[in-house]
């Protein structure tokens, strides 16, 4: 299994990866909504970076790579219709402030799917972390074995911890360096999980 982990702006990295080098695209962009300053998200530094969606453009460029693309957050961008959408109920209270599910865009040409987790269930590593079970969920909807997923907004690591747990290699990129070596240890401690569990 590969793991290549890079630090930076994925709209300069991008380019440099090679052709056909991706299966699938699984991520997680800003969504625009100021999500760090969220006061039930007190324990993390208020940060600009969710401020403002990335351009329609970058998105774009972004799903030029990979067969299969999952976008969470994809009703914040201008993207073609879908059958296949994915919606993450996090099993909030109905008198809870804070969005109840969340939706991915895929081009994928299945039914709509549902997954259903307490967004209170599980360590937070990062103001979006996602549940490993529902990106481990994404990867087994999306891909097989041994392929190849990229994440260019790969925050603290969360998919590729699902990628070494369901036995697909990962490319992920993240601009922050205190979440780049969170997703490094992160990722470090599920693959020594898994050679243990051998």
């Amino acid at each position: 299994m590969s793991i290549d982990l890079r630090l930076g702006d994925c709209l300069e990295i991008l380019p440099t990866l090679p052709d056909n080098s991706v299966d699938a695209v699984i991520t997680d962009p800003p969504y625009g909504i100021n999500i760090a300053n969220n006061p039930f998200r007190g324990k993390f530094e208020k940060m600009t970076w969710d401020n403002e969606t990335i351009a329609n453009s970058d998105i774009e460029q972004i799903r030029n790579f990979g067969k299969v693309q999952i976008i969470w957050g994809g009703n914040y961008y201008d993207l073609p219709p879908t059958k296949c959408f994915l919606i993450w109920d996090k099993v909030q209270p109905f008198n809870f402030s804070s969005a109840m599910c969340e939706f991915a865009w895929t081009n994928m040409n299945k039914p709509a799917k549902l997954f259903r987790k307490s967004v209170v269930s599980y360590e937070k590593y990062h103001p979006t972390t996602k549940p490993v079970d529902l990106m481990k969920w994404c990867i087994e909807l999306a891909t097989n074995p041994g392929d190849t997923i990229l994440d260019p907004f790969m925050g603290s690591g969360t998919t590729g911890v699902a990628c070494v747990q369901t036995g697909r290699n990962f490319i992920g990129i993240e601009l922050e360096p205190k979440y780049f070596e969170i997703a490094q240890k992160r990722i470090a401690e599920a693959q020594l999980q898994m050679r243990m569990e051998i």
